[in-house]
């Protein structure tokens, strides 16, 4: 598309041309004459003048800014984005510790809570309570809780009498001293042992249950028969009973 000065260009040299033949122009001073071809003419042989000398000028290409070749511009290799990738695909490493649900018998703690206080446990049991059927009795005799990892580290036999006693005082209304009982286990073998207070749970199972972070035992009979775990949220289950505590925890009777 031409230019819009191209065509005040054409037009005005016609004009030009056409004075002479105009019946007015003979009356027109010669310096108004002058000054009208000047102030028409000029501008646009000045801007052909531009036209001619920017058409032979070489045209210089912008010089490329040195920050881009800063390695934070360039773009990750496919390596990169495939390694990201692929990480979406890695299993999980298993767990060091899991978490660990303690079932506590409390049916050994009969005899001390009739020897202290009074039978209150025995009026809570199906031979008092006749419409009490044998799933809830031993509901009712049964402690139970569940370990987080980050607190099984820290936590002792006795933290685990306290609690015992508290959910003996809270259930029957009568207090035992934490220190008047004893928790009772049984190794690999099917030995019964009692647990010292200042045993930390997670040595035990470290000790007598090496495969507690990666399945469960069937039970006393198949002690080598392990169920591996399916998921990492599944606990481990710990089976213990709460008695009268001994004057000598090695001498079981």
């Amino acid at each position: 598309m031409l230019p819009p000065h191209f065509f005040r260009v054409s037009f005005l040299f016609a004009v030009f041309l056409g004075f002479p033949s105009l019946p007015w122009f003979p009356f027109l001073p010669s310096a108004l004459s002058g000054w009208l071809f000047f102030g028409f003419f000029f501008p646009s042989f000045h801007f052909l003048g531009n036209m001619a000398r920017s058409s032979t000028s070489t045209r210089i290409a912008p010089e490329r800014s040195r920050s881009r070749d800063n390695p934070m511009w360039q773009p990750s290799g496919s390596q990169d984005r495939h390694a990201f990738r692929d990480s979406w695909h890695e299993v999980p490493a298993p767990p060091r510790l899991r978490n660990v649900l303690v079932i506590v018998n409390l049916d050994g703690v009969r005899p001390l809570m009739l020897n202290v206080h009074d039978d209150a446990m025995e009026t809570t049991t199906c031979a008092a309570l006749p419409y009490l059927n044998r799933a809830e009795e031993m509901a009712l005799f049964s402690y139970n809780v569940l370990f987080q990892t980050r607190r099984l580290e820290t936590f002792t036999v006795y933290n685990l009498l306290y609690i015992i006693s508290q959910h003996i005082w809270y259930t029957w209304d009568r207090y035992l001293r934490p220190s008047s009982m004893d928790i009772r286990w049984q190794d690999d073998t099917g030995d019964t042992f009692a647990l010292h207070d200042e045993d930390l749970l997670v040595d035990l199972l470290h000790e007598y249950r090496p495969h507690w972070t990666e399945g469960q035992e069937f039970g006393i009979l198949f002690p080598n028969n392990i169920r591996h775990f399916t998921s990492h949220s599944q606990p481990y289950i710990m089976r213990v009973s709460c008695h009268e505590a001994l004057p000598h925890r090695n001498m079981l009777p």
